[in-house]
């Protein structure tokens, strides 16, 4: 077992239950039954281990989407995987971000790693492209804005997410499926080039 990834794990398995301010390193050290010096090799502050969790939901998501998997499945199919993906993005990083927001210091480490490898603003990007390789093949209108559809996309799964949290259960009375499903509805009848 790789023990970066089983730190990591543990803390943000702890961090979804408790939040920042109630996980302390003894605490995660117990958790994942490692000595402290184990972790501190790793992480040398607790901040550390918290940058890394939502670092890594963020490069997890990225390759998700793949602008070379256009025309490969049907256009309704490839846009759903994509809608459903961002919610479980979203939905791991809110309660994450939370604690972020919460700490003005802790938000300004995690905004200068963004200017170095990028921030969320990669899976609009991610998206748009994936969207522009679908305008190549004529399967979307391109009189439309690659960026913005992304965001007509991407928008309401953060929404949803958000909900779900704030709420304790799937807002809309729908499931993550059914609601990535009925965004899309409207959204595909005004984005098909005719092919689907």
């Amino acid at each position: 077992m790789d023990t970066r990834q089983h730190i990591l794990d543990t803390t943000e398995r702890m961090l979804q239950e408790r939040g920042l301010a109630r996980v302390t390193t003894r605490d995660i050290t117990r958790a994942a039954g490692l000595a402290a010096g184990t972790l501190y090799v790793h992480f040398p502050h607790k901040e550390d281990l918290f940058l890394a969790i939502i670092q890594r939901h963020l490069l997890a998501f990225v390759p998700t989407v793949q602008p070379e998997q256009a025309g490969t499945q049907p256009l309704r199919a490839g846009l759903e995987a994509i809608g459903q993906a961002a919610v479980r993005y979203y939905g791991e990083l809110i309660p994450l971000a939370a604690s972020l927001f919460a700490d003005p210091s802790l938000l300004l480490r995690h905004q200068a790693w963004m200017a170095e490898h990028g921030g969320p603003e990669q899976i609009y990007q991610r998206v748009a492209a994936y969207i522009v390789a679908e305008q190549r093949i004529g399967r979307i209108r391109q009189d439309y804005e690659a960026s913005d559809v992304a965001a007509a996309l991407l928008g309401p799964c953060f929404q949803y997410a958000f909900m779900q949290h704030f709420l304790g259960r799937a807002p809309f009375h729908q499931s993550e499926q059914e609601f990535v499903t009925s965004v899309l509805a409207p959204l595909l009848t005004g984005l098909s080039a005719g092919a689907e």
